[in-house]
C-alpha cells in the first residue's frame, strides 16, 4: 500500500507547498508553488539532459495569480 505523507511533517522536513503542476514531462516543467515559503511560478525547459539536475527558472506571483491558477486547476480536475 502506498504511503501518504502529512503536508506539515513535509514542510517541517523541508518540502514547499506545490500550487499547481501545469506543464509535466518527465517530472514538473511549469507550475506554480513556494520558494523560501512565497509563491513562485517555476520553468524548467531542458528536455534533453536527463542526466543532468534539474535547474529551474523562477519569479514571483502575487495572490491574485494564486487565486486564479488554483480556480483553473480546480474547473480542470473537474
Amino acid at each position: 500500500m502506498a504511503e501518504t505523507w502529512d503536508e506539515v511533517q513535509l514542510i517541517a522536513d523541508g518540502f514547499e507547498r506545490v500550487y499547481v503542476e501545469l506543464e509535466w514531462y518527465d517530472g514538473p516543467r511549469f507550475g506554480l508553488a513556494d520558494v523560501d515559503g512565497k509563491p513562485h511560478y517555476f520553468q524548467n525547459d531542458d528536455y534533453d539532459h536527463a542526466h543532468e539536475a534539474n535547474e529551474y527558472r523562477a519569479w514571483p506571483a502575487d495572490e491574485a495569480a494564486v487565486e486564479l491558477e488554483r480556480e483553473q486547476w480546480a474547473i480542470f480536475a473537474r
